[in-house]
């Protein structure tokens, strides 16, 4: 890296020491004194340091001297505007020192000027009335000091100083222009996309004092991380750098929302059994699910997004398409409008019960199987004779009284609109016969 030599360009030229600047030196004298007891710091000789560039920015400063009294030392200062008299490492810096035509320095003989690393020419000396400028680049960071080198100006010539602050320059501090999503619930878990500048590996994120979660810095300009746990409200979000700068958005917690997104599958006979995964937020374990006006079973909370369960039956009516309702402890429930439908599966007979009846008929039977409903004429036919009072239960019961019959294992024969299915020797009927009369014993 390339070296350079501080250099200080005077608006008017210094002119040779004159005999009364000789004494300057025991200034100087005092000066080193201060610096060794570590009052000011202690850097005399011209200093090289590394080039930047170019400026970062031009800050230019105003000094007045001021000498009111030349009998009293606390009226003796130099007056810095704007404040603070601090610049950044890499600032052109512009000092315009001025002492007023009404100074009253001892003699009338103006004031010196001596800044510690960047000013160090023990001539300087600005008359009254008159305003000289130093321009330089400040190329050095620390706190430099500042005095008076003219001792003749006065009994407050020793207070006449104070600092010179250069800062370090520092990378540019992270700003936020987003946060997508921007609110999100209670419970945490929301992954969020930070957008903005200035974004160092390393950073961490937080929603008011609480750390977010897996926090990913993708590049300069983007974070993923999860947002944790909190009470409901606006928050603060803060990204900070490893160097301590940080930047802020706000996120909102809000109460979540039961809801449900998607059923899968969708699809399935009316005898149920079919195993759907529930989709949503703000499940909460303990849930019940309908579906229509039937319980589901085997229901499972996984998490706040996701519920197992397998279907109950489904309508018997033509209605076939029905309601999905998940509904929490706590009584808030959600409701997603026609998000199952049944379809009739074949027509099948499983189970008659009673499996056997008289021959005089009359009896109730109950059959069990799929594929029955409302929407289409149903019959049963027993031992090819019509059963009466047919009647559909639900998608899988069908009841019926038996006709009188001869003895005998006779078909079960179900008609569903067009569709027909047989038990063959389903029911068994017997007669009924009476038992024996018991003989009573005479004694």
């Amino acid at each position: 890296m390339r070296k350079l030599t501080l250099s200080i360009l005077l608006s008017l030229a210094v002119a040779p020491l004159h005999a009364e600047e000789v004494h300057q030196a025991t200034d100087l004298h005092e000066f080193l004194m201060r610096a060794k007891a570590g009052i000011v710091h202690e850097a005399i000789s011209p200093v090289t340091v590394d080039a930047v560039p170019a400026p970062f920015a031009t800050k230019t400063f105003n000094v007045t001297a001021i000498a009111g009294s030349s009998t009293n030392a606390s009226s003796f200062r130099f007056d810095v505007s704007p404040t603070p008299f601090a610049v950044n490492v890499g600032d052109a810096v512009t000092i315009n020192i001025t002492v007023p035509s009404n100074d009253q320095s001892s003699g009338g003989i103006g004031h010196g000027f001596f800044l510690e690393t960047y000013f160090e020419n023990f001539g300087f000396t600005i008359a009254r009335g008159q305003t000289r400028s130093l321009n330089f680049v400040a190329n050095q960071p620390g706190t430099f000091s500042y005095i008076c080198t003219q001792t003749s100006c006065g009994v407050g010539h020793t207070v006449m100083g104070g600092t010179f602050t250069v800062n370090a320059v520092q990378a540019a501090a992270p700003s936020i222009a987003s946060i997508n999503p921007a609110t999100g619930a209670t419970g945490g878990g929301n992954i969020v996309t930070i957008t903005g500048a200035n974004f160092a590996s390393g950073a961490t994120v937080k929603f008011d004092n609480s750390s977010a979660i897996g926090v990913t810095v993708n590049s300069s300009t983007s974070i993923t991380a999860t947002a944790p746990a909190h009470a409901a409200g606006a928050v603060t979000v803060t990204v900070t750098n490893p160097d301590g700068q940080s930047g802020t958005t706000q996120y909102t917690y809000a109460d979540p929302t039961i809801s449900i997104t998607a059923v899968s599958p969708n699809i399935g006979p009316t005898s149920g059994g079919t195993s759907v995964t529930i989709s949503g937020a703000a499940f909460q374990s303990g849930a019940t699910v309908t579906f229509g006006a039937f319980q589901a079973t085997n229901v499972n909370v996984v998490n706040s997004t996701t519920i197992t369960a397998t279907t109950p039956l489904g309508p018997a009516t033509e209605q076939l398409k029905v309601d999905v309702t998940v509904k929490n402890p706590d009584g808030k429930g959600a409701t997603q409008s026609q998000a199952f439908q049944y379809v009739p599966p074949a027509l099948t007979i499983d189970t008659i019960t009673p499996s056997s009846v008289v021959t005089t008929a009359g009896q109730l039977i109950r059959i069990t199987g799929t594929g029955f409903t409302t929407a289409l004429n149903s019959s049963v036919t027993i031992g090819g004779v019509a059963a009466t009072g047919v009647n559909v239960v639900d998608a899988i019961t069908i009841t019926a009284i038996a006709p009188p019959h001869a003895a005998g294992a006779v078909d079960v024969v179900v008609q569903v609109g067009s569709s027909t299915a047989t038990k063959s020797g389903g029911l068994t009927y017997f007669v009924l016969t009476a038992p024996p009369k018991r003989r009573s014993t005479k004694h």
